[in-house]
């Protein structure tokens, strides 16, 4: 079905009742009914199957791409005063913090996945050159070109970018803040980034904190992926990254409460 198929309407009334019923606590219906949006919109546009996994604990390798674009594309022009401003949003000025507290960098040779806006743009500007970056969203995209700093800006979804002929590299430094909330399954991502990365290379990146399950990931309330500190460190482990910097921190706000997450940064070996 394409997206001119899809009665629009409709799907976000059947979405809404889905909701209604999983607000309520009536689990049963709403996993029927997110199961109904996905049925009509296999693209998932809404996210239904993130809401489904937090119902019935399933773990889905990632985030809906379709969901993704339309969620950042619709709050792009806001995304900045809501994320920051509202949302207390930082991780990228904490990444340039660590960085220069380690010595890290400079660095020749930068790509940014997930780039959004372009906040780490303007947060490490200063200490980077030939910068790249990739972003699922068209309007963020947009927004962060008018800043002048990135020397490339792709659209694509990030795994499918690091496994491709254009990725490119080998870069010095790779940030990735606030992606891994839609990414569930890592190691897709960091078999892609063992192609454009060298021993040296330096990786920073932000999770949401799952708390008590040593190894494994979920999907949380609000659609997003939260993950252990040790599927964090078998990942990196795994891929043959060396674990240098590791923060407690508050990623976001979230109806008036923290988001516990963690900053890491993490070397090539």
């Amino acid at each position: 079905m394409t997206d001119s198929q899809i009665d629009w309407d409709a799907l976000d009334a059947l979405y809404q009742k889905a909701r209604r019923a999983d607000v309520g606590g009536d689990n049963a219906l709403a996993a029927r009914l997110y199961s109904d949006v996905v049925a009509l919109d296999p693209d998932d546009h809404l996210g239904a199957t993130l809401r489904l996994a937090h119902l019935e604990g399933n773990k889905p390798e990632k985030a809906p791409s379709a969901y993704v674009a339309a969620l950042f594309d619709q709050t792009a022009d806001s995304f900045d005063r809501i994320l920051v401003d509202e949302l207390g949003y930082s991780v990228p000025l904490m990444i340039a913090d660590r960085l220069k507290e380690r010595e890290l960098g400079p660095f020749e040779g930068w790509l940014d996945l997930g780039c959004g806006t372009g906040l780490c743009a303007m947060a490490l500007e200063d200490v980077t050159t030939h910068r790249t970056g990739i972003d699922l969203a068209p309007s963020m995209i947009e927004i962060a070109s008018e800043l002048e700093i990135y020397d490339r800006l792709l659209i694509g979804e990030v795994i499918s970018f690091l496994t491709s002929e254009t990725v490119g590299g080998p870069y010095k430094l790779i940030t990735a803040a606030d992606v891994f909330p839609y990414i569930g399954d890592l190691d897709p991502l960091f078999n892609g980034l063992s192609g454009c990365v060298e021993p040296g290379t330096v990786l920073a990146f932000s999770t949401e904190h799952l708390e008590g399950e040593a190894w494994d990931f979920a999907v949380g309330a609000h659609k997003r992926f939260a993950h252990a500190s040790g599927c964090i460190d078998r990942t990196l482990a795994k891929h043959s990254w060396s674990l240098t910097h590791r923060d407690a921190i508050t990623v976001r706000m979230e109806e008036d409460a923290p988001v516990p997450g963690e900053l890491i940064v993490a070397i090539k070996l």
